[in-house]
């Protein structure tokens, strides 16, 4: 026992023999379910913890790369085109280490990865993914393409130029289409694309789809027919279709569509089978003439959970 010597008041220390370091008596499945649970950084971090420790982000399961945790904190408002170039050089950077074959040993079943939309570095993003797919390494892809400009700053030019940037992607690594399950794009202009083709002809295993201020034209009709489609859930936000006919969806189970620039329903249903939840939603901005609901889920069969806000009135039927 040692006692200080202080005037008051008077501090007993008891000598005790050094804990166990308790993490390393854990398991690596208990030390990675710890490292899923941090962000990437952290992750990659912990590796020059020990010897140990080294290989175990590379062991990771699935992975979580977002271009944003790259940005200076806390995040500039708006994000200038300097911080979004820096942040795509460090998340290239990520991405090759992850996937460098010496470390990398182990399946890979899911990355989720979000990524500007800056041509500049679809070569090096791309040669990576796909050689991770072709060497089996990578199972399931969600991929965001995103874009920090805002819907009332966006001009043809600008969302033309996006557009032709992701068909390059696209067209350039076809191995992406084998594992893509999820895809989120912004502000992409599809007047000079054929967006079936490359959304549901080519993403043949595509499950859910978000497009966020997305335009095909106002009195564009787009028809979706795609018999052999994955696709099962369907987000739309701010999305410019004049018309959406869904012709044939067999696994599509909800859709969510968040403002339309038309005068009547957005919409039309043929063959949904599995549509189970459908919600509407327009701001009261945007003038519409009265939509019959007879009409608009003409077509459909099951659906359970059906919400409509129009004009700020919200309807909820179960």
């Amino acid at each position: 026992m040692e006692l200080n010597n202080v005037d008051s008041p008077v501090q007993v220390r008891i000598n005790q023999p050094e804990e166990e370091d308790r993490l390393s008596a854990l398991t690596d499945d208990i030390l990675l379910s710890i490292i899923t649970r941090i962000d990437l950084i952290t992750a990659a971090r912990t590796s020059v913890l020990s010897t140990r420790w080294r290989l175990l982000p590379w062991l990771l399961p699935e992975l979580n790369i977002d271009v944003k945790d790259f940005l200076p904190v806390p995040h500039p408002d708006p994000i200038d085109a300097n911080d979004m170039h820096d942040a795509m050089v460090t998340l290239t950077k990520a991405v090759r280490s992850f996937f460098d074959k010496p470390r990398r040993e182990s399946t890979l079943t899911n990355l989720q990865l979000k990524i500007y939309s800056i041509n500049t570095f679809s070569s090096d993003i791309g040669p990576l993914v796909c050689g991770a797919i072709d060497s089996g390494l990578l199972k399931d892809l969600d991929l965001a393409i995103l874009d920090e400009t805002k819907p009332r700053d966006c001009d043809d030019p600008h969302m033309l130029r996006l557009a032709n940037d992701t068909d390059h992607f696209f067209n350039a690594y076809p191995s992406v289409f084998h594992c893509l399950t999820r895809l989120s794009l912004h502000n992409v202009c599809f007047y000079k694309l054929d967006m079936h083709h490359l959304l549901f002809d080519r993403c043949t295993q595509l499950k859910y789809l978000r497009l966020f201020h997305c335009d095909a034209g106002r009195g564009f009709l787009s028809k979706i027919d795609a018999p052999n489609s994955e696709l099962r859930v369907l987000d739309l936000d701010t999305c410019c279709f004049g018309r959406l006919e869904l012709v044939c969806l067999p696994k599509l189970e909800k859709l969510h569509w968040d403002t339309w620039e038309s005068e009547d329903a957005p919409l039309s249903f043929d063959s949904v089978p599995s549509l189970r939840e459908l919600h509407l939603a327009n701001g009261p901005e945007l003038h519409q003439n009265v939509i019959k609901l007879n009409e608009l889920l003409r077509g459909t069969m099951g659906i359970h959970t059906l919400t409509l806000d129009f004009m700020g009135e919200n309807v909820s039927a179960s």
